[in-house]
């Protein structure tokens, strides 16, 4: 596998040269260095050809007059001919997004996986979803299948990581620099434009994946509109609205310098959800009760239904969220499936200490390990670790393993399905989970006032720069 230097007509080209044997997807690693390698072939000849303009393949949609599609090069000999059987309802252009063996975020995969499918229709591109090799298993474990586009996919070695000019292109996390860096940035931002504005047309093609791709399976699905219609009935039975709360904690930690090696205070969430209950109360009721600032007038309105999801399950039983929240009572935004913490799984079994008799020798028992503290890169990857200590890959794992990945994700998922149809929405846009619960809400919600970062005071964007 390797870059490949072309001379046609005179004219040098680029193009890549994988394999038609290799396996798809290649290694991330892979995929990167074949970018590297067409950056500086591209610069190359550009410096040498008057008839390429240096930097004008940086711009998103100009076409790169250096570079041949791997199709091309084998109907014009430069590469050797495939044996691949050609296809008439092969895709004219198409983009694959591969959820990866590294992807241990949830969010930012769903979060590039919605904006890469905005994209690709945007560009007219059919779009096929590969889970090979998903930390997390199965895409249809979780979602509906996506509607299949009318045409095949071309033969694995036609799909490239770069140019985004490209026939064919491939998407995961490895190649995101390339597909959404600076000329993504510069296509798509408004820089005239100020706050959330600037980032609209991003947005946009973010709501569209979220609207075609976000349809929970089975009784997940059942579950969650179940639970949103219980909180929504709560809430208008007293006069009031469903506010919730996304906390993420972790290895995960705010931009905001006063918290960035430590989290938020619960206490920051606690007083906007407030405030925002506050004043939904506020547009809610005749122009003579608004003047009321005591909560404890509205005795019914405090019963209205507070949530929160969370990736530390300690968070839920906290006095200091009991006390930060009075005198509204957080409720979990699903119950179906929780993360538990290691007392719960001492409670359920027990782990012993075995020693021989008559010998100071104790036989080393694992632990019994919970999610208490939050969501971790290296806890999630542990999740059925063998006895040497070696992580289970998305290859080798055993089915407990795939099982209990599996049922993270659904949790997460189910949180995600509740608090983004929530009056409300409180969260720290750090967080993947934060910015996916603004697309999911709608744009008027996020300009509204009804998406709120609690996070250095940044406006909604894809990337949580603001």
């Amino acid at each position: 596998m390797a870059m490949r230097m072309l001379a046609l007509l005179g004219r040098a080209k680029w193009t890549n040269a994988i394999p038609s044997e290799r396996a798809f997807p290649l290694h991330g690693d892979e995929y990167q260095q074949l970018c590297k390698q067409g950056d500086v072939l591209r610069e190359r000849i550009a410096r040498q050809s008057p008839l390429v303009r240096a930097k004008e393949w940086r711009r998103k949609y100009s076409l790169d007059h250096t570079y041949m599609d791997v199709d091309e090069a084998e109907l014009t000999g430069a590469l050797p001919a495939s044996e691949t059987a050609s296809d008439e309802d092969v895709c004219d252009r198409s983009m694959t997004f591969v959820l990866g063996a590294d992807d241990a975020s949830f969010g930012k995969s769903i979060l590039m996986l919605w904006l890469s499918y905005g994209l690709a229709k945007k560009e007219g591109r059919a779009f096929f979803i590969d889970d090979t090799n998903w930390a997390y298993g199965q895409y249809d474990a979780f979602f509906a299948p996506a509607s299949a586009p009318a045409c095949v996919q071309p033969p694995r070695h036609y799909i490239v990581p770069c140019p985004h000019s490209a026939k064919h292109l491939v998407v995961s996390s490895a190649t995101l620099p390339w597909t959404f860096g600076d000329s993504f940035e510069r296509e798509f931002t408004q820089f005239r434009k100020h706050g959330a504005e600037r980032s609209r047309r991003i947005y946009d093609l973010l709501r569209r994946g979220y609207e075609d791709l976000f349809i929970l399976k089975g009784e997940d699905a059942l579950y969650a509109a179940s639970r949103l219609a219980k909180f929504k009935e709560d809430a208008h039975m007293h006069s009031g609205s469903v506010v919730g709360m996304h906390i993420r904690r972790g290895d995960l930690h705010p931009v905001e310098f006063q918290f960035s090696q430590d989290y938020i205070p619960i206490e920051r969430y606690a007083s906007a959800s407030r405030s925002m209950l506050r004043n939904q109360l506020h547009a809610s009721l005749p122009g003579s009760h608004r003047d009321g600032d005591d909560f404890h007038k509205f005795l019914e309105y405090v019963h209205s239904p507070l949530l929160l999801g969370s990736d530390d399950p300690e968070i839920f039983d906290s006095d200091e969220l009991k006390d930060a929240a009075a005198p509204f009572v957080v409720q979990k935004a699903q119950e179906r499936i929780q993360l538990a913490t290691k007392a719960t799984l001492d409670m359920a079994a027990p782990a012993e200490s075995l020693r021989q008799p008559g010998s100071a020798y104790i036989k080393h028992i694992d632990e019994n390990s919970g999610w208490e503290g939050g969501f971790y890169r290296s806890l999630f990857f542990g999740l059925g670790q063998s006895g040497n200590g070696k992580a289970a890959s998305s290859t080798t794992a055993s089915d407990d393993t795939k099982r209990m990945r599996e049922l993270v994700g659904r949790a997460y998922l189910l949180d995600l399905a509740v608090l983004g149809e929530s009056d409300g929405v409180v969260c720290a846009v750090s967080s993947a989970s934060c910015r996916l619960l603004g697309v999911m809400m709608g744009w008027e919600a996020v300009v509204g006032g009804q998406w709120v970062n609690v996070d250095d005071g940044r406006v909604w964007s894809w990337d949580g720069r603001g």
